[in-house]
């Protein structure tokens, strides 16, 4: 796997391409890119047809250990790939320790192992275990097993820990990869930990910088979940700042969560590259739809989201988005929406997915636009004023 950026700045947004996937060697993306969330290896809510509705465009999908560790077993009875087994081998697929879209338990980490929270309950895993089941997905691309259990209030003590603790499982994982005949063209990315310490966090890449490494995640800034939309990039712009400046300019870094767009665009003016869809999932679940992405004079919408649920979208038989091109804004009214959310029937979460979706895909579209003919900082400037109208 290869990743090339033509930009010289340390901390600044940026155009780059990943490429160079030994399973599917033609396929190619441009960074800033949208990793597209999944719940074992599916798109929630739609299938797999329906999905490829929303772009023509080739995606690369996130799946998550929670969601998939059940199947393990019969992935290896049958000695076939993860992306084989769940009909998405047309797909790029990254493999991530936790479910972004999902609050992590804290405070379960021990010795050399992690603890893993699936439908069944908590499972611990150790490197040995983890790199088994890496073997047995053979993902395109995967985060080395780490210890990320750190937030804002995380003391000193626990962060040393993550740190060492991380360190030891990069190193089991990594001799793992390296041996391997399965891995060793796949691509490992390393951890950065540290939590809000900037100086446990000079120590974890210093021990990371010089290894055989697709990339970074810029990990340890929270324990996931929808709580994460309500961070602000003041809250952590220091320490990815910090961050950035020591990574490698030639590796592409990767910050994972459901990040609110005005975080997002400020981590990528930082220079953050990769980014994951779990923020229109966690925004469908609550039965929203977004719209911050709209013209306020075209459409009514001055905020970044409407919730469906509202008396006031009973009669109202216009679309989510006039200016929107996906199925469910091109077939189905806001008040035909409201009812089916109001007699709880599955396809207004359907559709509540299919636009919003669509709506974060169009959204990097423009980021990758905006870098290119340098209005990166006028797109800041709209999507920011939408979420100030809260």
């Amino acid at each position: 796997m290869k990743f090339f950026t033509d930009s010289i700045a340390r901390c600044a947004a940026r155009i780059g391409t990943l490429s160079g996937f030994e399973r599917l060697p033609n396929i190619s993306f441009e960074t800033p890119l949208l990793l597209i969330y999944t719940k074992g290896g599916s798109v929630p809510h739609l299938t797999k047809d329906v999905f490829k509705t929303l772009t023509m465009e080739q995606q690369l999908l996130i799946v998550s250990l929670p969601s998939t560790l059940l199947m393990t077993d019969v992935i290896k009875e049958l000695d076939t790939s993860f992306a084989d087994f769940v009909s998405m081998k047309e797909y790029i697929n990254f493999l991530s320790i936790h479910d972004p879209a999902y609050t992590t338990n804290s405070g379960f980490q021990q010795s050399d192992t992690i603890s893993v929270w699936s439908r069944t309950g908590r499972i611990v895993v150790s490197a040995n275990k983890y790199m088994e089941i890496v073997q047995a997905y053979k993902p395109d691309l995967y985060v080395a097993l780490c210890d990320g259990d750190t937030n804002i209030n995380s003391r000193a003590k626990r962060i040393s820990k993550a740190v060492l603790r991380s360190k030891t499982l990069l190193e089991q994982c990594l001799d793992i990869h390296l041996q391997s005949d399965i891995l060793k063209s796949k691509g490992i990315l390393g951890p950065v930990e540290g939590g809000y310490n900037l100086q446990a966090r000079k120590e974890s890449i210093d021990y990371l910088k010089d290894k055989p490494l697709a990339g970074f995640v810029i990990d340890g800034l929270h324990n996931n979940g929808p709580d994460v939309q309500n961070i602000s990039s003041e809250q952590i712009k220091q320490v990815v700042q910090y961050t950035i400046n020591l990574l490698p300019i030639d590796k592409m870094r990767i910050s994972m969560g459901c990040w609110n767009p005005v975080t997002v665009l400020d981590l990528i003016e930082l220079g953050v590259d990769v980014f994951d869809s779990s923020y229109p999932y966690v925004i469908t679940e609550q039965s929203q739809a977004l719209t911050f992405l709209c013209d306020h004079d075209t459409c009514e919408n001055s905020q970044h989201a409407m919730s469906i649920a509202e008396k006031r979208y009973a009669d109202d038989f216009s679309s989510i988005c006039k200016k929107c091109k996906c199925l469910a804004c091109q077939n189905h009214t806001r008040a035909y929406i409201h009812h089916l959310h109001h007699t709880k029937e599955m396809l207004a979460l359907i559709l509540l997915m299919i636009h919003n979706t669509h709506h974060y895909l169009q959204f990097f579209n423009l980021i990758r636009d905006s870098i290119k003919n340098g209005t990166f900082n006028q797109l800041q400037t709209k999507i920011r004023l939408k979420y100030c109208q809260l």
